[in-house]
């Protein structure tokens, strides 16, 4: 199997590079950092697998429409392309500098849409699949990031009208989104600020390899359109939407855990950095999907740490504007 994966540097990415490797398929590896990703690629390699760096800006049309020609050339055509790059700036929306907040949408959305633009034309001839990695977020809102949180619901409305728009053109392109919850990846720690500060370390966590997991089935069943990975992606997402005053209010809680207590935040960050190297996690606390211990674990933590928090989080947390 043919297959173009993007973020491929670090956390889900660079995860699933590991567990298609295994499965003998042929890579062409994407991320903006030259020296990370050629260090996704050799782990590629001593696992079997004949794997590609091109590094590569999808927010740049023509560097998206180059580096999807080179990876069609190298691997002889095209079989599978996994979106899975994006980039976030944390901060409230008056905070974030509107450069960072276009910036975000132009690497998580239309670096997608550029990326799927011109590897379309070959995967209808090899009536091949798409595999977006989304995320719950896509679904529900996300304080402190929300254009983040705005491309990944883009991103889920330009695929699923793009599965129909291929439905009746009868191509035979199948397109599925993966959509996680939080995650043990580099994101959060290499995240552009507003603040100045990096998001708090998360209460809860899934490793990486469980969406790597879930891109696999997809592969192998992509009849189906949309997978929400793990309970309690599916918990939250399901009280967001049916019973909504009672999503919100965790999710300011959620807001106000971010925003307290973190380190001061790397700059420029991830919007304008690649990886330096490759990495799937970034130390936290990170599970796999059904283990109860290991969350009780995580939460028995969280509640310690939010009691010595005490009254900061029953209050707002103060923006910080420009």
């Amino acid at each position: 199997m043919r297959i173009l994966l993007t973020g491929a540097s670090s956390g889900v990415g660079l995860a699933t590079v590991e567990r298609l490797a295994r499965s003998g398929a042929s890579l062409a590896l994407v991320a903006r950092g030259e020296v990370a990703l050629e260090e996704a690629a050799e782990r590629a390699r001593r696992l079997g697998a004949v794997a590609h760096a091109l590094p590569a800006d999808l927010s740049d049309r023509q560097a998206a429409d180059a580096v999807v020609a080179e990876a069609i050339d190298r691997l002889g055509g095209l079989d599978v392309v996994i979106s899975n790059a994006g980039a976030v700036v944390f901060g409230h929306f008056l905070e974030v500098d509107p450069d960072d907040f276009d910036r975000t949408v132009d690497v998580t959305f239309g670096g997608a849409v550029n990326l799927v633009r011109a590897a379309l034309p070959e995967l209808r001839a090899t009536c091949g699949t798409i595999v977006a990695v989304s995320s719950m977020m896509a679904r529900l809102p996300l304080p402190a990031f929300s254009s983040y949180t705005a491309s990944k619901h883009a991103l889920r409305g330009f695929l699923n009208t793009l599965a129909v728009e291929e439905r009746e053109q009868q191509t035979g392109v199948r397109i599925t989104m993966v959509d996680p919850g939080p995650l043990d990846t580099p994101i959060y720690g290499r995240a552009t600020s507003a603040t100045g500060r990096s998001p708090a370390r998360l209460f809860d966590a899934y490793h990486p390899d469980e969406i790597a997991k879930a891109v696999e089935r997809a592969l192998a069943h992509p009849g189906r359109r949309e997978r929400v990975v793990g309970g309690e992606s599916k918990l939250m997402t399901a009280l967001y939407e049916t019973v909504r005053p009672a999503g919100e209010l965790a999710l300011v809680f959620v807001d106000r855990w971010y925003r307290i207590g973190g380190e001061p935040a790397d700059r420029p960050g991830s919007l304008y950095t690649g990886n330096d190297r490759a990495r799937i996690g970034d130390g936290h606390p990170a599970r796999r999907s059904g283990d109860v211990i290991a969350f009780t674990k995580n939460m028995l933590r969280a509640g310690k740490r939010a009691v010595s928090l005490g009254p900061a989080l029953l209050r707002p947390v103060p923006e910080e504007r420009r």
